[in-house]
């Protein structure tokens, strides 16, 4: 008996041993052709034969694992949304129990940075669980354009009219190029980066310590071009519109050794044609009164822009990187405004103002990075300096004229606005792995920026020149923030945290030249916890919670006191008092793939204290007022759902839907301004595959009613389209495209106040066409090709 059963153990262990020996782990990193550049939560799949044998998907650092393979002949799949899927064969011996893949890159479905393939399996959207990134490459409705129709064509994000952008309807965001602030994301400099330079833009709903804690409604970054191909490579862009829209834009690279050369040029013509209405009723001594007021704007702009760069490796673990950046505009005005009074007991009356205005803007940007890595994976640490200066220039002149009755009376008023800055960000990161699973962040980042404003304004009557009280102003804006970050990440089985603490020290201060005094010196220091949890709850399906808290500060435009003179009915006012508000945000998200259909539906809740809103009330003079202020709270609460399906090859959808509620607390005054409204938004993409390398495109947005307690605004829809041909064997594109093709994206509104009641129309642009031909070239790649050929 004794002996019996020590033969069966014997031959249990040896079968164990054996078992043991023969299931092997399989292990990898998945990333971009820029092997900085992880994919996470991409699928990785071991098939023996036709038999899957498992499935796993990537951590948030491209990294995999699996276990248990048995001894054997396997194919290892690799597949990612928006990249090409990559096989490998891999054979399994019983004498290794570990098989390191090393990193395997994936190639974008874009087969360059400047090339244009869309094909029949690609999206122009990938979906990941921390961030939507869409590739801009793949993008042929906003082809010709700037950043501006880029951004507009992002799902969640919106620009309205003035040019302000919006996420999942919240206008507080910050917007980020490659990573930092620039004077380039500002409304203005956002018009002049050309689309050809962005290579894509990254939404980033509840961001980590790692970025800015500006920005309550998430990040928007900018990712723009890099030249990666080996030798003489470029582009050149030819782009014709209606109304009239001329642009020459290229680039031109070189890469040989440790020099990268990249640039970027352009010029450009633009006509933009628009038009508001603004019908009031008010109430003035027990009379009402009535205004009908039309003004039909005619805006032309010049710009000249250049971008050269240069990177230097200096040996395969430190690199140097150094730009400049130069854009110029110039843009010529005109606005005719047509006021048309009627009442009780006063005169019918017409009068009608015709503006002209000349604005000169010059910005300049100076950039510079080192990077070094080291021996140990994902060791990284990097400094970053850039400098931004930039000024402009505005002369209006408005002519004003009573047309009924005709009384012959003229004035001129002139307007002269200067503004100058001088930005600089100085920030170094470092990044280390303390384990396998575990990883440690810090930075430290200083901003330092000066703006100078001056504007006047004077009215000449008869020969007389007189100066127009309570317009003139000299202001010195100075703003500095200093902040730094740590962070913690690691892994515990199959659950993933990271933890990040972000410190910011801010110091505003505002001068009044004119009066010699200071309006405004604040300075506060805060803490922005954030915290980042996921779960895969199986191979192709992962969850995400993520907790942020952030900070959405007044720009100088919303505490200037001073307002300009355009609109001789309505003034805007910043408020010197407003304080910035803070924001607890917490997001519960879910990514899953099933079949071709990836779905990401995510429920979000926001809690804002001192949230901003504007407040308009009518003077003695009847005159409109607009100041912006601080409200006690907002609470918000949504679900948004966005979703990729590509049913057939020819045909790819991504649609997203964000529905959302909000309530409001606050008062000014006597005025009580709590209340509670609830909207919706839905965008759909489409993407058409036809033969003879046809591309078609369209986007299609709609955006329900949603008020707060002074503003009704009316829902809204458009339609972009574009249709596109690949040429001279997938080196040139010819796009024709057309936005707001049926001129339905106009802005009504209806204003509510004691005494008057305001209904108007926005519609900035009507329909625009544009006609655009793009070609590419690569000495480097033609020259492995003829070389492929001899062979």
């Amino acid at each position: 008996m004794i002996k019996s059963t020590f033969i069966y153990a014997l031959v249990l262990l040896c079968m164990s041993t054996i078992s043991a020996q023969s299931l092997t782990q399989i292990s990898g990193t998945l990333s971009a052709e820029d092997p900085n550049e992880k994919l996470a939560y991409a699928s990785v799949i071991v098939k023996q034969d036709t038999l899957i044998v498992e499935t796993v998907i990537t951590n948030d650092k491209g990294e995999f694992k699996i276990e248990g393979i048995k001894v054997g002949k396997y194919t290892v799949e690799f597949q990612f949304l928006g990249f090409e899927g990559s096989t490998i064969s891999l054979t399994v011996e019983g004498s290794k129990s570990n098989i390191n893949l090393g990193t395997i890159q994936l190639k974008s479905d874009v087969t360059s940075l400047e090339e244009v393939v869309v094909t029949s399996e690609t999206s122009q959207m990938s979906l990941k669980l921390d961030k939507k990134v869409f590739d801009v490459g793949k993008d042929l409705i906003s082809k010709g354009g700037s950043a501006t129709q880029v951004l507009d064509n992002v799902p969640a994000v919106r620009v309205d009219p003035s040019g302000s952008v919006s996420l999942r309807g919240n206008s507080n965001v910050l917007i980020l190029i490659n990573g930092r602030k620039s004077g380039l994301s500002s409304i203005q400099g956002l018009e002049q980066i050309p689309a050809e330079s962005i290579k894509s833009v990254e939404v980033i709903t509840n961001p980590s310590s790692r970025y800015d804690a500006a920005g309550s409604a998430g990040i928007i970054n900018i990712v723009l071009k890099k030249n990666t191909k080996e030798d003489l490579s470029g582009s050149m862009t030819l782009v014709a519109g209606i109304p009239a829209d001329y642009r020459v834009l290229g680039s031109l690279n070189y890469k040989k050794g440790k020099f990268n050369l990249f640039s970027n040029f352009g010029v450009r013509y633009t006509d933009y044609v628009g038009l508001n209405t603004r019908d009031q009723v008010s109430t003035s001594n027990g009379n009402d009164l009535f205004l009908n007021q039309r003004e039909d704007q005619d805006r032309h702009d010049d710009g000249r822009l250049v971008h050269l760069g240069l990177d230097y490796f200096i040996n395969d673990n430190n690199t140097i990187t150094a730009a400049f950046y130069r854009n110029g505009t110039k843009d010529l005005d005109k606005n005719t405004l047509n006021y048309k009074f009627s009442g009780e007991n006063i005169q019918d009356s017409h009068i009608q103002t015709i503006g002209e205005s000349e604005e000169n803007r010059s910005y300049n940007q100076l950039e510079f990075n080192y990077t070094k890595t080291f021996k140990k994976p994902d060791r990284k640490f990097t400094v970053d300096f850039q400098y931004d200066f930039w000024n402009s220039t505005k002369d209006f002149n408005i002519q004003r004229r009573t047309l009924v009755p005709d009384t012959a009376d003229l004035s001129v008023i002139n307007t002269l606005s200067n503004r100058a800055s001088d930005d600089i960000v100085l920030q170094s990161d470092y990044v280390t792995p303390l384990s396998e699973t575990a990883n440690f962040e810090t930075g430290v980042k200083l901003e330092n920026r000066v703006v100078s404003t001056e504007f006047a304004a004077d009215e000449e009557i008869d020969g007389t020149v007189t100066t127009i009280d309570g317009f003139n102003n000299r202001l010195d804006y100075k703003e500095q923030i200093l902040g730094a970050y740590v962070q913690y990440g690691n892994k515990i089985n199959k659950f993933s945290y990271l933890l990040g603490l972000r410190t910011e020290y801010t110091h505003i201060e505002i001068k009044d030249q004119n009066a010699g005094g200071v309006l405004t010196d604040s300075t506060y220091t805060r803490l922005f916890p954030s915290v980042n949890l996921s779960y895969p709850l199986s191979e192709k399906t992962t969850t995400q919670l993520n907790y942020s808290q952030r900070i959405n500060r007044p720009n100088l435009d919303q505490l200037n006191p001073f307002p300009e003179l355009q609109d001789f009915n309505s003034l805007i006012f910043g408020n010197i008092n407003l304080l910035p508000s803070l924001t607890n945000a917490l997001e519960l998200g879910i990514l899953s793939k099933v079949k071709g259909l990836v779905l990401n539906p995510s429920v979000y809740y926001s809690k804002t204290t001192n949230n901003f809103q504007y407040f308009t009330t009518q003077n003695d003079d009847g005159i409109f007022e607009t100041v912006i202020v601080n409200l006690d709270e907002e609470a918000r609460f949504g679900l948004e759902v966005s979703a990729q399906y590509a049913p057939v090859k020819w045909l790819s959808l991504n649609a997203e839907v964000n529905a959302y509620s909000f309530s409001q607390k606050g008062s000014v005054g006597t005025t009580n301004l709590d209340y509670s409204n609830e909207t919706w938004t839905a965008t759909l993409l489409s993407q058409i595959k036809f033969p003879k390398d046809f591309t078609f495109q369209s986007k299609f947005e709609y955006q329900a009613p949603v008020s707060d307690a002074q503003t009704r605004t009316k829902s809204f829809y458009y339609l972009n389209m574009a249709l596109g041909k690949s040429l001279f064997k997938n080196n040139g594109t010819i796009t024709l495209g057309v936005s707001n093709i049926f001129n339905t994206r106009k802005i009504r509104e209806t204003i509510i106040g004691d005494d008057f009641v305001v209904n108007q129309m926005t519609n900035f642009n009507a329909a625009r066409w544009n006609l655009n031909f793009n070609y590419r070239f690569n000495k480097g790649k033609n020259r492995k090709e003829h070389q492929s050929n001899r062979k």
